[in-house]
């Protein structure tokens, strides 16, 4: 189960694509070349659509924490994300956002890997150092 980090707000959070974010992204846009598509423009339609996106796949990424065992955290909601991202972070979280859904479908990713985070292994590790 690997997630990608991200900071909104000076607060971490995890973007999971997973399956249940998979269906719902398919519920609402229509499929995956849909929801890029809706990324990719630079409207305002294509911003809530980058704001949705990352709250859903946060939740998801923090449910998952919560599943292996982690303390639970805040869930951010895309209206919150709408009113406190800056400009600049615009383009991180749209690359974070198609980073997770790359990692859902297993797609290896060349580029550095420092943001990306092995739930699971996390776990392991942990349970190791108890």
């Amino acid at each position: 189960m690997k997630a990608v980090k991200v900071t909104i707000a000076k607060k971490e959070y995890y973007l999971y694509f997973n399956g249940n974010a998979m269906f719902e992204s398919r519920d609402k846009y229509g499929g995956i070349e849909q929801l890029n598509n809706a990324l990719d423009e630079k409207t305002r339609e294509g911003f809530a659509a980058i704001c949705d996106t990352a709250a859903l796949l946060a939740e998801q990424g923090e449910l998952t924490r919560r599943y292996c065992g982690y303390d639970p955290a805040e869930f951010i909601t895309a209206e919150t994300i709408k009113n406190i991202i800056q400009p600049p972070e615009i383009l991180d979280l749209l690359t974070a956002i198609f980073r997770a859904i790359q990692l859902g479908f297993g797609a290896e990713i060349d580029r550095e890997k420092e943001d990306e985070i092995d739930i699971g292994l996390a776990e392991l590790n942990q349970k190791k150092t108890d």
